[in-house]
């Protein structure tokens, strides 16, 4: 039956691909009925090419390269007038549009008889998966040319005498593609978007004169968080980054931020603009993919632990029955080591609990050295059962990043186990750590299979995996993870040699001298 169902399925792919030019005819159809679309140039090329995707997604059974998406993604926005006011608020990737056309094609397809309505579920399911896939590039993709458009447009009237026509077109403009709050040097609001008001949930006139930071503190970032941005653009630099705030509501939102200061003649900053692009649906997905692997992991090291765990209590069960035919002098010895054995058992039942519980997320001071011998303990069962070695080598002191130590904890485990399962064989793999005048170093080096340059350049897109039961979602989180650390990682292979990955966090400020 399932085998069947593969068949259907797989059909249904090839007949989007062979129906892809009447697909993206009726969705420029639908879009034409929308207000001021019919102004665009013609995107039926640029949906056929959606749908091209689509149909070898389903086809293959995983979603189209990222690279595939994401040049969609750019053809969809150089095509489209961004900032034209022709367009208003309409959504320039409206999924709905996207959803209903290929609702209504795979309807005629039950209907014909051609898949049976159990296939029809799981083609929803693939599709509802793509075009969210598709949103989220197509987000990412948006929001740099966005930003590159609005300075271009900003130099060229700083260059050229403009009228009062152009200054109220770049206002609106802004207005419309962005969340936009005006703040002096105090942090007090001076001006606030209609769509900040929205984002925000309080009124303009709650806004402005308030103290933005006061009023929007969610309590997420730290208060150091805050002021390194503060010295930051004090200096006169752009930051960008990305902030949770809570809403008038108690809702906590997410927001892409670039904080732009403006400095007087005498190089004192008196004002700064932030343009903001709301992410809190991103930041939902990503956190979902993160506890989905992180349930993948539990899975995982289930056995492990099992493993782990079996053999202290073989030492005790053993102990215990012997007990009553020693002196009293080895009873007290021999008790003295069930009881050590009882307390490993007790540690690394609590370290596969601590991560296995889901948490609150909560930055603040770790210790990065802890979390990784933590993590080289739960695997030591499994790298043992491989025949993997595993060495560690650390800085004399214990460094501190700011960060939260569940997710950091499954950066790691990723890491690791991906090093064990480089090695079939068995083999090495050391890990080591070393420090510049801002950042720890975290180097894991293994001697397996390698990788190829090519392969080691789609290490992080999601669903690529070298694994034949892996789904790519464990690197893509794991990078995800230490880009909101603040980290970079930087990978080095050579095929049968063996790969390194390098971890670079930034280190904690009050922590440094030690």
């Amino acid at each position: 039956m399932v085998e069947g169902m593969d068949k259907e399925l797989k059909q249904i792919g090839r007949r989007i691909l062979e129906n892809r030019p009447l697909l993206a005819k009726k969705l420029q159809e639908k879009q034409r009925h929308e207000l001021h679309f019919h102004l665009l140039e013609d995107l039926t090329p640029i949906h056929e090419m959606f749908f091209h995707h689509l149909g070898n997604s389903i086809i293959h059974g995983t979603d189209s390269p990222h690279q595939d998406i994401k040049k969609w993604a750019n053809l969809l926005i150089e095509k489209s007038c961004l900032f034209s006011a022709r367009l208003k608020k309409q959504s320039l990737f409206p999924s709905y549009h996207y959803r209903s056309v290929i609702m209504e094609f795979l309807e005629e397809e039950v209907y014909n008889k051609v898949v049976s309505p159990q296939t029809l579920i799981q083609a929803i399911k693939k599709v509802d998966s793509f075009i969210e896939h598709s949103s989220i590039i197509f987000s990412n993709q948006r929001k740099p040319y966005i930003l590159k458009e609005l300075r271009n447009y900003a130099l060229t009237l700083a260059e050229e005498n403009i009228t009062l026509r152009e200054l109220d077109d770049l206002i609106n403009a802004l207005k419309e593609a962005t969340i936009l709050v005006i703040t002096d040097n105090n942090d007090a609001i001076k001006y606030a978007s209609k769509k900040f008001c929205d984002i925000t949930k309080y009124s303009e006139e709650e806004l402005i004169g308030a103290t933005h930071h006061d009023l929007l503190y969610s309590g997420y970032h730290s208060e150091d968080f805050f002021r390194e941005i503060r010295e930051y653009i004090e200096l006169g630099k752009i930051w960008k980054g990305e902030i949770c705030n809570k809403a008038k509501d108690g809702s906590l939102y997410w927001v892409d931020c670039t904080i732009i200061p403006f400095r007087d003649r005498n190089g004192k900053t008196y004002q700064h603009f932030s343009i903001q692009f709301d992410i809190t649906e991103q930041k939902n997905t990503e956190e979902m993919l993160q506890k989905t692997e992180k349930l993948s992991l539990v899975g995982e090291l289930a056995a492990g632990i099992a493993h782990e765990i079996r053999n202290p209590l073989t030492t005790i069960r053993g102990f215990v029955q012997i007990l009553d035919h020693f002196s009293e002098e080895k009873k007290y010895l021999y008790s003295k080591t069930i009881l050590e054995e009882i307390d490993r058992i007790n540690f690394i039942v609590s370290e596969f609990m601590v991560f296995a519980k889901l948490h609150s997320i909560e930055f603040k001071a770790c210790s990065l050295f802890d979390i990784i011998r933590n993590v080289v303990h739960l695997l030591n069962a499994e790298s043992t059962m491989k025949n993997v070695e595993i060495t560690e080598a650390y800085h004399q002191n214990d460094i501190y990043i700011y960060g939260e130590k569940n997710q950091l904890t499954q950066v790691f485990l990723n890491m690791l186990k991906n090093a064990i399962d480089a090695l079939p064989n068995g083999g090495k793999i050391n890990i080591s750590s070393s420090l510049n005048e801002e950042n720890v170093i975290i180097s894991i080096q293994d001697n397996g299979i390698g990788m190829s340059s090519e392969q080691v350049s789609k290490i992080g897109e999601p669903f690529y995996t070298l694994k034949e039961n892996g789904n790519g979602l464990g690197l893509m989180v794991s990078y995800k993870i230490i880009e909101n650390h603040r980290g970079r990682i930087t990978v080095e292979s050579e095929i049968n040699k063996g790969t390194t990955f390098h971890i670079s966090f930034p280190i904690l400020r009050k922590r440094k001298e030690n």
